[in-house]
């Protein structure tokens, strides 16, 4: 079965299924719940750090919490590896570690076990009174996206060249956890792009049952993917290579002016009734799976 052939699966058996994490109610507020896996093979390059390795594995998940306006409590990593190796472990903690207290909070615990390939599973706990979701664009909100495009593309790029400390730097991103709470209040709707912007546009309009009208040169491409993609595949890795983990979300119009200006973000196109389009011509709902 296909990736997205699997979630589909899942969501006929469970309903709540559907967003960047799960929402359980708690008191008086909502505990926001997310688990990714990661594997040697499909996720780390060869020539990946320890460090960024660790890092990574907890950014994923700490990205979820961003995309649902989440403020994060702890997170938890468990760690399968064939050999168990004490650099690769502490290398793989130290980022891990690094990249929690970037956000504001801690690892908190976790498990270790002997395993075929090096695997990560790490579970991320969060708190919102709102939790921003995918579902609730409106026709007329803005489509907007943080920060810059490219860089994963990038620094896959620079991997295979041998760069490796080049590549360390671009594939370590900054979770948006800070910019996520400040965007809470105002977006109708938010997605981290993991799989590529134009398969996460049709996740978004899927849910909210609207459709986008994206205007690809404001789009914002990173100053690595310009200098180090061909512009003749530039567009390609922008629109549909995977792994950004940059916040896409809507907005009402009038509300952009108060977002608060700590938040790096671009207003790339509108909300409409139905269709992805890019410049006037659909976009294919096409991007990474795993």
């Amino acid at each position: 079965m296909r990736e997205s052939e699997i979630i589909a699966l899942i969501r006929e058996r469970i309903a709540a299924a559907g967003d960047d994490a799960a929402v359980l109610p708690f008191r008086d507020t909502n505990l926001v719940l997310t688990t990714d896996m990661l594997h040697r093979r499909t996720d780390f390059p060869a020539g990946t750090s320890p460090y960024v390795i660790g890092w990574r594995a907890v950014a994923v998940s700490l990205s979820d919490l961003a995309a649902m306006g989440a403020r994060p409590l702890g997170v938890l990593l468990a760690l399968g590896d064939p050999d168990l190796e004490s650099g690769l472990v502490n290398g793989i903690l130290h980022g891990a570690i690094a990249c929690c207290a970037s956000t504001g909070t801690t690892l908190v615990g976790g498990d270790t076990d002997r395993h075929q390939e090096l695997t990560l599973v790490s579970s991320a706990v969060g708190e919102a009174a709102r939790p921003v979701r995918r579902r609730g664009a409106r026709v007329g909100d803005a489509v907007c996206v943080t920060g810059d495009l490219g860089r994963t593309q990038a620094a896959l790029r620079l991997y295979a060249a041998g760069d490796l400390a080049a590549a360390d730097e671009l594939f370590a991103f900054s979770p948006r956890v800070e910019w996520g709470l400040r965007l809470a209040p105002y977006a109708t709707s938010m997605i981290d792009i993991s799989d590529g912007l134009a398969h996460s546009l049709h996740l978004l309009a899927q849910e909210s049952g609207v459709g986008f009208e994206i205007d690809e040169p404001l789009l914002p491409v990173s100053t690595a993917a310009t200098q180090g993609i061909p512009r003749a595949e530039l567009r390609e890795a922008i629109l549909f290579g995977g792994e950004d983990y940059e916040l896409l979300f809507t907005v009402p119009k009038e509300a952009i002016a108060v977002i608060p200006p700590t938040v790096r973000f671009s207003v790339i196109g509108n909300v409409t009734e139905a269709g992805v389009r890019a410049n006037g011509h659909a976009l294919p709902d096409t991007g990474y799976e795993h």
